[in-house]
């Protein structure tokens, strides 16, 4: 028979490894879990460097656009797209917003007596990716 505590109340050897081992277990277990979630975060975002740059491809077709609606250039613009918003892309909509420089970046400013603090126009769209913004939006706010 195996005593828990010897006759002086202390911990036996025995006692000691087993609660050593299940401190361990719990540590590979915390572990695993923080490998997990990093794996799934760099996955998410693993492929934001080349949505960044695709982004400039998106500019060009809305700068081309805005001067010829040609129906070819049109369809492209939409593929591309929709290819990027099947990535996590969503286009971030701000104006008629309140202006706040956590949500875009001043660049003009127009004197409107109704829209005090409100964005006007946006000069470039912002974008966010799975939940972060990837670039904020150059806007004209109303003073």
């Amino acid at each position: 028979m195996v005593k828990e505590n010897d006759a002086k109340g202390e911990e036996r050897p025995e006692e000691d490894y087993k609660s050593k081992y299940l401190y361990l277990l719990a540590e590979v277990e915390n572990y695993r879990k923080t490998q997990e979630r990093e794996l799934a975060e760099q996955y998410k975002n693993a492929n934001e460097r080349l949505i960044v740059d695709m982004l400039k491809v998106l500019d060009d077709f809305e700068s081309v656009l805005k001067n010829d609606n040609d129906e070819k250039v049109l369809t492209l613009s939409k593929s591309l797209k929709l290819v990027l918003s099947l990535y996590g892309l969503e286009k971030m909509e701000v104006i008629g917003k309140e202006y706040s420089p956590q949500l875009a970046e001043a660049i003009l400013t127009e004197k409107v007596d109704d829209k005090s603090g409100k964005i006007v126009e946006e000069l470039q769209a912002g974008y966010i990716l799975n939940g972060k913004i990837i670039r904020y939006p150059k806007v004209k706010i109303s003073i």
